[in-house]
C-alpha cells in the first residue's frame, strides 16, 4: 500500500505543477479556458472511477470465493441448502470485466461527441473547438478503459504495479505541459497535457505481460449483473465528481458573459484553496467509510465529531489563507490577484464540501447509495442555481460552495441517517478474508 500512498502524493503534487505552469504561461484570461477544458475531463473521468470500484469488488469477490472453494475445509463450513440457494455464477459465466470496457468505452465516447453541441460552446474557445472536441472523445472512450484496468489491477492486489502506474500517468501529464509551455500555441499543449494520462493502458500493456495476464480475470457476476452495477457505480462517482472537480464547468455554464480575468482569478483561488481541507479527506475516504461501519449503531451523533474537526481545521486554513494567501496567488503570474478575504471565505467553503464527504461516508457505511447520490446531486443543483442566481462572480461562487454542499449535508444527515434505518452493526469480517491475497493463474499479489 505504500506505492499507493506515494503516487497518490506524487499524483496530487504534479496535478498542481500543472496548474502553475499552465497560469504562469497562459495568464488569467487564458487559464480559465484550460481550467474548464480541465475541470470536464476530470469530472467524465471522476466519474468513470465508478467502472473502477466495482471491477475491484467483483474481482476481489472472485478470487476470494475461488480460494475458498480450494479449501479443502469448505465443504464442511458449507450446508446444502445455502449452497443451493447462494449458488454463484459458473467460472463460464462471469464477465470478463477488461472485454466490457471497451462496450462502455465505445457508448461514453459516442455520448460525449453527440452531445457536444451542448458543452462545446461552454467549454472551448472557437479556435479550439475541434480539437478539444476530438480530444475529450477520445480520452473519454479510453478512460473508461482505464477505469477498468485500474480495477483488476487493484483488485488482484498489485498494489506495486497500481502505484507504479498512477505516478507515470501523473509524470506523462506533467512532461507533456512543460512541452506546452515552450509550444506556440500552449492552450492546444496543455488541452493534450489533460488528456495524457489515457495512453498508460496500452502502454502498460505492451510492456508487462503480467499486465496481459491481469485483462482476462473474472468478476462475480454475469455481464448483465456487471453492467447494471457498474451503471449505479458510475452515477454515484459522477454525482461527487460534478461538484467537486467539475466545479469550473459549473462556473462557466452559469456566467458565460463574465468576464474571464475574474474567473480565471476565482477558479485559480478554489482550486489553491480546497486542496488542504479536501485532499486528506478524499485520500481515506475509505478509512472514513470503515470508521463509520464499525459505528453505525451510534446513530447520527457518530458525525457531529467528524463534522466538526473537518469545520474547524478548515477555519484554521481560513486565517492562514488571508494571512499568506494573496502573495501565493501573485506567484502564479502577474494577472493573478485575489484578496485574502475572498481566499479566506472559499477555505472555510471547501470545509462544507468536506463535511459532505464526511455525511456522504457516514450514509455509505448504512448502505444507503441512493441517499448518497442524491445528497450530492442536490449539493450540485443548488451550486449551479446561486451560481445563476446571485449577482456578483465571488459571492456567488462562495455562497454556491458554502450553501450547496450544506443543503447535501443536511440531506445526508436527516433522510440517510434516520433512527432505525441501516442501524444493525455490521457483521465482524473474518481473518481468513482480511489477510486473503489470492493469486490464480501466475497473478501474484502485492502489498
Amino acid at each position: 500500500m505504500r506505492w499507493v500512498a506515494f503516487s497518490s502524493v506524487f499524483a496530487g503534487l504534479t496535478g498542481y505543477l500543472v496548474i502553475f505552469l499552465a497560469t504562469s504561461t497562459l495568464g488569467a484570461e487564458r487559464f480559465q479556458v484550460f481550467n474548464v477544458f480541465w475541470g470536464l475531463f476530470f469530472m467524465v473521468y471522476g466519474s468513470l472511477q465508478g467502472l473502477m470500484h466495482e471491477t475491484t469488488r467483483g474481482v476481489r469477490q472472485a478470487l476470494a470465493r475461488q480460494s475458498a472453494e480450494d479449501d479443502p475445509t469448505a465443504e464442511d463450513l458449507l450446508t446444502e441448502p445455502l449452497r443451493d440457494s447462494e449458488r454463484a455464477p459458473e467460472p463460464h459465466e462471469r464477465v470478463r470485466p477488461f472485454r466490457v470496457s471497451f462496450a462502455f468505452g465505445a457508448v461514453a465516447a459516442g455520448l460525449m461527441l453527440a452531445s457536444s453541441p451542448l458543452w462545446a460552446p461552454i467549454v472551448l474557445e472557437p479556435s479550439h473547438t475541434a480539437l478539444g472536441i476530438a480530444l475529450l472523445t477520445v480520452a473519454t472512450g479510453l478512460a473508461a478503459v482505464q477505469a477498468v484496468f485500474c480495477g483488476l489491477v487493484s483488485g488482484a492486489g498489485r498494489w506495486r504495479m497500481f502505484g507504479i502506474f498512477l505516478t507515470v500517468e501523473a509524470f506523462l501529464r506533467v512532461l507533456v505541459a512543460l512541452v506546452a509551455v515552450m509550444l506556440a500555441d500552449p492552450i492546444a499543449g496543455f488541452m493534450y497535457a489533460t488528456i495524457a494520462g489515457i495512453v498508460m493502458t496500452p502502454l502498460t500493456l505492451a510492456v508487462s505481460p503480467a499486465a496481459r495476464r491481469l485483462i482476462e480475470l473474472r468478476g462475480d457476476v454475469r455481464t448483465r449483473e456487471f453492467v447494471r452495477r457498474s451503471l449505479h457505480a458510475i452515477l454515484a462517482a459522477s454525482a461527487a465528481a460534478i461538484l467537486v472537480v467539475g466545479f469550473p464547468v459549473l462556473i462557466s455554464a452559469a456566467r458565460p458573459n463574465a468576464d474571464p480575468v475574474v474567473i480565471g482569478n476565482l477558479l485559480a483561488a478554489v482550486t489553491l484553496t480546497r486542496a488542504p481541507v479536501l485532499t486528506p479527506i478524499t485520500s481515506f475516504q475509505n478509512a472514513i467509510v470503515v470508521y463509520f461501519v464499525d459505528r453505525v449503531a451510534r446513530g447520527r451523533r457518530v458525525v457531529w465529531v467528524p463534522v466538526a474537526i473537518v469545520l474547524a481545521v478548515a477555519s484554521i486554513g481560513a486565517v492562514l489563507a488571508w494571512l499568506i494567501g494573496p502573495p501565493i496567488i501573485q506567484f502564479m503570474g502577474p494577472d493573478f490577484r485575489v484578496g485574502g478575504i475572498l481566499l479566506a471565505a472559499l477555505t472555510f467553503a471547501a470545509g462544507f464540501t468536506g463535511a459532505l464527504y464526511i455525511t456522504g461516508s457516514a450514509v455509505l457505511a448504512r448502505e444507503r447509495h441512493g441517499v448518497y447520490v442524491t445528497g450530492w446531486l442536490l449539493a450540485s443543483a443548488i451550486a449551479l442555481l446561486l451560481l445563476v442566481l446571485v449577482p456578483g462572480d465571488a459571492v456567488a461562487t462562495v455562497l454556491a460552495l458554502m450553501v450547496g454542499p450544506v443543503v447535501g449535508v443536511l440531506f445526508h444527515i436527516f433522510v440517510g441517517m434516520r433512527p432505525g434505518v441501516g442501524d444493525a452493526p455490521a457483521a465482524p469480517a473474518s481473518g481468513a478474508a482480511e489477510e486473503l491475497d489470492p493469486a490464480p493463474d501466475g497473478v501474484t499479489p502485492e502489498r
